[in-house]
């Protein structure tokens, strides 16, 4: 996996509604996440690939050295992250909700899911 962002939309106001169509219809498994706006996520890595949906809200994501780039990502933006790149992440002011595989109870560094 390279570290890239793109569209899973082509609508400028996409939809949560819009994401979990699509994820059902490719059967992608993919788990919710809340954020409330302005959450920090500490810099970490994870051991294995991971790909971010954003669904609502809005979130930037910083990769650190040797990549260094800030990407926002708003709704109908996903990000593939590769395995054992360093990151962090805020939340944008109104809060975020993200899809994720692979599933949040295996990556430690999201805080537990608000349904």
């Amino acid at each position: 996996m390279q570290l890239r962002k793109y569209r899973w939309s082509s609508q400028y106001e996409s939809a949560e509604e819009e994401l979990v169509s699509l994820l059902n219809t490719k059967k992608i498994t993919a788990e919710r996440w809340t954020a409330e706006g302005g959450h920090e996520f500490a810099p970490h890595q994870h051991p294995h690939d991971k790909r971010l949906w954003c669904a609502e809200g809005s979130i930037v994501v910083t990769v650190l050295p040797p990549h260094s780039k800030s990407i926002s990502m708003q709704p109908g933006d996903t990000l593939d992250l590769p395995a054992g790149t360093p990151h962090s992440a805020v939340a944008g002011i109104s809060g975020v909700v993200c899809y994720e595989s692979p599933p949040p109870s295996q990556n430690p560094s999201l805080p537990a899911p608000h349904n």
